[in-house]
């Protein structure tokens, strides 16, 4: 007989060595499964305990992962037991609004933010607990995708976000039976690091995604929760000699963010080379592509390499699906100075593994080990 948890049941179990989740009405034990997550143990903390089916469809979890959750099932959750909180339902989609087939930006008329301390620079972010920021622009990217600037309560503020990490967002939301509900997604800004002021981020609003669409939504002025850093990744100037990137999507954005780092620190002596695989499925889908192609027509050292699963006619770059043939030719050989970072969709991960080992790079050790030849964001 398969046993039966209420929602109380579940949250019981929210540490790190006995942690309980629910996906699509059923219990999982993934206890044992915290240190081999593919994101790191801190995405599993943050729902531990939780209904975290929200989360699983957002990030868009392969077959693979699904066969995992048969392993970790414990029981399903009880409509009996828990009449009191009933699973919610998703609220319908918001549209991004005010998009047009050209660039567009609005502005929220800017005033002086109030400095404590003028004459130095101090850090936005708490990791331990959510702080609000106001956001003052968005630019209109595509129909789904937009472009969001957060203002910092002080002029002089920086995000305080170390270089390969990210932020998590945190929204509570209401839901059609009134009861509020609290999400969290994590973001990489695609703002310089030492930007004072503010921080933007890139958002894609997924049919599914909560946080996205909420997000995309916000009106001038609204605001969101913030907190971090948070993630195992650390770039540091020169750690490497030669870097490989492999980005699918909105994968790009940790890309930018390590890209945008090495040029900058340029002039101080980092002397890091790029080179960076960015596979889509048609060219709209390409996002940030003109600042992508103004670093590259800056600075020799980064390279970008344009895959396309369905280009246009007139399309004179790769074609296809990233294959271990393109790695080979367009990213560096394994050497003990060179890295490769890898973000996109779980299927692309996936593939992108096993090709990395079978040309002779190294076997990743903990997922989220910063010291892995091949670093999955």
């Amino acid at each position: 007989m398969v046993q039966e948890f209420t929602r109380d049941q579940v949250a019981s179990h929210s540490s790190k060595d006995d942690l309980y989740l629910i996906v699509r009405n059923k219990v999982y034990n993934a206890s044992e499964f915290v240190a081999e997550h593919p994101g790191g143990e801190e995405v599993l903390l943050e729902i531990a305990g939780r209904d975290a089916t929200e989360a699983y469809e957002d990030a868009g979890h392969s077959e693979e992962a699904d066969e995992i959750l048969v392993d970790l099932f414990v029981g399903e959750l009880s409509a009996n037991l828990d009449v009191g909180n009933p699973e919610p339902v998703v609220e319908p989609s918001k549209p991004i609004t005010g998009y047009n087939k050209q660039d567009l930006t609005i502005s929220k008329p800017r005033k002086e933010a109030t400095d404590s301390a003028p004459n130095s620079l101090s850090s936005f972010l708490v990791h331990e607990s959510f702080q609000e920021t106001e956001l003052v622009e968005k630019t209109y990217i595509s129909h789904n995708v937009v472009i969001c600037r957060f203002k910092l309560p002080q002029s002089n503020q920086t995000l305080g976000l170390p270089i390969g990490q990210h932020l998590s967002i945190g929204a509570i939301l209401t839901q059609p039976d009134g009861n509020t509900k609290e999400f969290i997604r994590s973001y990489t800004p695609i703002s310089k690091s030492h930007e004072a002021g503010y921080f933007e981020i890139l958002v894609k609003s997924y049919p599914k995604g909560n946080v996205s669409k909420h997000i995309a939504s916000l009106e001038l002025g609204d605001k969101i929760r913030v907190r971090g850093p948070k993630g195992a990744f650390l770039y540091t100037p020169n750690m490497v000699r030669h870097i490989g990137m492999v980005a699918g999507g909105s994968g790009i954005t940790p890309m930018l963010q390590v890209i945008q780092a090495v040029l900058g620190g340029r002039s101080s002596g980092d002397t890091t080379e790029i080179d960076f695989i960015f596979a889509n499925v048609g060219l709209e889908d390409i996002l940030l592509k003109e600042r992508l192609d103004a670093l590259a027509e800056m600075d020799q050292g980064f390279r970008v390499h344009y895959v396309l699963e369905k280009p246009p006619s007139q399309w004179k770059g790769r074609v296809g699906y990233v294959t271990a043939d393109m790695i080979s030719e367009l990213l560096p050989k394994p050497a003990q100075h060179v890295k490769i970072l890898v973000c996109g969709p779980p299927p692309m991960v996936r593939s992108l593994k096993i090709s990395l080992e079978d040309l002779g790079f190294e076997r990743p050790l903990a997922a989220d080990n910063p010291g892995n030849q091949v670093f999955v964001f």
